[in-house]
């Protein structure tokens, strides 16, 4: 089960968006003061306390690819619906960048409502794991539909 290099990427896959809960997604400043985006909220780094705004649904996004991530891994005689699990599993990766550039753009609003304000954007590690878990994701669609062409030819032969 886990010898196979498609559950070794879902395994991979479900440590990214483990560790992502930790890290930071975007920096963003405004004049003198820095604000954090991570998966739950979004803070004021000079008041920590501050809560500009809460990315509740990145954080449940990333709970579904979490765990959708790690069970996929135990269905690996099922090759088909492993497959599909992935491709689900891909739908939801996109759904959740959709969402981290959705509340960018309501944090922008939040700390600058004019707009006359420049806020500059900076990219944290945090926002790479979801561009990799995608990578990851069809590299393992790949292997799992390697494998099963493999044990389909092996049918044959019997």
């Amino acid at each position: 089960m886990i010898q196979r290099i498609q559950s070794l990427l879902l395994f991979i896959i479900f440590a990214f968006v483990t560790f992502s809960f930790a890290l930071p997604l975007l920096e963003l400043k405004l004049l003198e003061e820095t604000f954090l985006m991570y998966a739950y909220h979004t803070y004021s780094i000079k008041d920590a306390q501050t809560v500009i705004s809460n990315n509740i649904g990145i954080g449940v996004l990333q709970i579904l690819i979490s765990s959708l991530a790690l069970l996929t891994i135990f269905f690996f005689k099922k090759r088909q619906l492993q497959i599909k699990l992935c491709k689900l599993n891909l739908l939801l990766v996109t759904i959740q960048i959709v969402a981290i550039v959705m509340y960018l753009d309501v944090i922008k609003e939040t700390i600058s409502p004019t707009n006359t304000l420049e806020v500059f954007l900076s990219l944290k590690i945090g926002i790479i794991l979801p561009l990799l878990s995608i990578i990851l994701l069809y590299l393992a669609i790949y292997f799992i539909k390697k494998d099963d062409e493999l044990v389909r030819s092996a049918d044959r032969l019997r």
